[in-house]
C-alpha cells in the first residue's frame, strides 16, 4: 500500500471525484520527503566533481603500469647479481680450506718464523 498525500485526496473528494479515483491520484503524487531538492542536486554535483578530481585517469594507470614494469626489470637485474646457492657453497668450501690451513699449519709456520728470526 502506497502513501497518499492527504491534502490532494481531500481536495479531490471535495471537488466531487470518486473515492477510488481520489485515492489513486493522491497515491501517484510523490511524497515530499522522497523528492530531491535543488540543494540535494547541488550537493550531488559537488560530490561528482570531487570524485572526478580523485579518480585515476587512463594516463595515471598507464604511468603506474610503466612504473611496475620498471620495478620488475630492476628486481630481475638484482636477482641476476645476487649470489646463488652454488656460489655460497663454493665460498663456504674455500673458507673451510682457509680455516684448515690457518689453524692447522698456522702454529707450525709461526714457530718456524720465530726460530728463523731469533735463532738463526
Amino acid at each position: 500500500m502506497s502513501l497518499i498525500v492527504s491534502e490532494v485526496y481531500d481536495a479531490l473528494i471535495e471537488a466531487g471525484s470518486s473515492v477510488e479515483k481520489a485515492r489513486a491520484a493522491a497515491a501517484a503524487i510523490p511524497v515530499k520527503k522522497d523528492m530531491a531538492t535543488k540543494e540535494d542536486i547541488v550537493d550531488i554535483r559537488q560530490d561528482i566533481a570531487t570524485i572526478k578530481q580523485v579518480m585515476a585517469t587512463k594516463e595515471d594507470v598507464a604511468r603506474i603500469d610503466n612504473d611496475i614494469a620498471a620495478i620488475r626489470q630492476e628486481i630481475a637485474a638484482i636477482k641476476q647479481m645476487m649470489a646463488t646457492k652454488e656460489d655460497i657453497a663454493r665460498l663456504d668450501r674455500r673458507i673451510a680450506v682457509l680455516n684448515f690451513a690457518v689453524f692447522s699449519f698456522g702454529p707450525a709456520i709461526l714457530g718456524l718464523l720465530v726460530k728463523l728470526t731469533f735463532f738463526p
